[in-house]
């Protein structure tokens, strides 16, 4: 947890709850060793869109009939919207932190139920870092940093996520239960940042770290001329993304069509692909055309629980004494927000003392 103390009339110690639970950008990027997969960026668009419903959002993952070749893909319109407009994101804000969101969806499937996938962006640029965090049920949690930054577009007029995040590094944390453990064990992996573009670089760890050679798009699309909540940037209108990746002993045959398959849909962003009306089953069957993919079944992503009373209490406990007493004796009350869903908590100086037994 980290947690950040202002020393205002009353105190707010903002705190994140990262448990050790499972956590995405937009782009396509070769693999390395996968000649003629050709990186295709994948837009935050901003224009008329149409509305997907919440019942919509869904995960849905294949692999090609000769085992070659793996796919996945979400659609998360509801989700993204939700939590970017509890965190107040600007579209640019909205546009890195859903990137992150999906990715991070991407990438812990296939895991158990309490295993979990972290991604954190730790760039340079205004956004101050973007965190996703996802576990093996498809529950998802993430915040930015600076969800008010507002900066000028590329001169395509695409959201410049790139200058958001800026330089840095990508910080993968994921916890795996082994057989015979009672605890997860964890593992930690750093990679720089490739274009901060949030996709671009899960993939380039993917192909580096984890030697899967493939492809990752994601996509959000953040308001539009004459859609309501477009100038806050609570207006996501759609949300969208992919991974295809070569299995070992890939057919070079399927590598071949998977190639083709890509070209095919190159200046097709997942967003697009949302507006036109294709839903996950739409965007593998294109992905893995001529491959008769054989799908698992459909899942849903949800909104994971980020914070309770409880864990509120075993922050402030791990916190030193002697500071908590500081903290106590300058202010009237202490107030505790969880950076995740913006929750605050009140809690009475003399109820902390108790508790604590201080």
């Amino acid at each position: 947890s980290r947690m950040a103390r202002h020393t205002s009339p009353h105190v707010s110690l903002l705190v994140v709850v990262v448990a050790l639970f499972g956590a995405a950008h937009a782009g396509v990027r070769s693999g390395h060793g996968l000649p003629g997969i050709t990186r295709v960026a994948a837009r935050s668009a901003r224009a008329s869109p149409r509305l997907a419903s919440s019942s919509d959002d869904e995960f849905l993952s294949c692999i090609s009939a000769d085992g070659s070749i793996s796919a996945k893909a979400v659609l998360a319109t509801d989700l993204v919207r939700t939590v970017t407009s509890r965190q107040g994101c600007l579209p640019l804000a909205s546009a890195a932190l859903g990137r992150a969101l999906m990715c991070s969806m991407l990438c812990a499937d296939g895991m158990k139920g309490e295993e979990s996938m972290q991604l954190r962006f730790n760039g340079d640029g205004p956004l101050r870092g973007v965190l996703a965090i996802c576990d093996g049920e498809l529950r998802a949690k993430g915040y930015v940093g600076n969800p008010k930054v507002n900066i000028a577009p590329k001169p395509n007029g695409k959201i410049d996520v790139g200058a958001g995040v800026g330089s840095g590094q990508l910080y993968v944390v994921r916890t795996k239960q082994l057989p015979g453990e009672e605890y997860p064990s964890v593992y930690n992996s750093i990679t720089e940042l490739q274009s901060g573009e949030v996709a671009e670089d899960v993939n380039f760890w993917l192909a580096d770290s984890e030697q899967k050679q493939g492809a990752l798009a994601a996509g959000v699309f953040v308001g539009g001329e004459g859609v309501e909540g477009a100038n806050d940037g609570s207006c996501v209108t759609a949300a969208a993304g992919w991974h295809v990746h070569l299995l070992p002993f890939a057919d070079a045959g399927a590598v071949e069509q998977l190639e083709k398959n890509l070209a095919a849909i190159a200046d097709l962003s997942p967003t697009k692909m949302v507006q036109q009306g294709w839903k996950p089953r739409d965007m593998l069957n294109a992905l893995l055309d001529g491959m008769d993919p054989e799908f698992f079944d459909s899942r849903v992503p949800q909104l994971a629980d980020c914070c309770s009373d409880e864990r509120a209490w075993r922050t402030l406990a791990l916190l030193p004494k002697d500071e908590v007493r500081q903290i106590l004796d300058d202010n009237e009350k202490v107030e505790i927000r969880c950076e995740f869903c913006t929750t605050k908590r009140v809690i009475e100086p003399d109820a902390i003392r108790e508790r604590l037994e201080l």
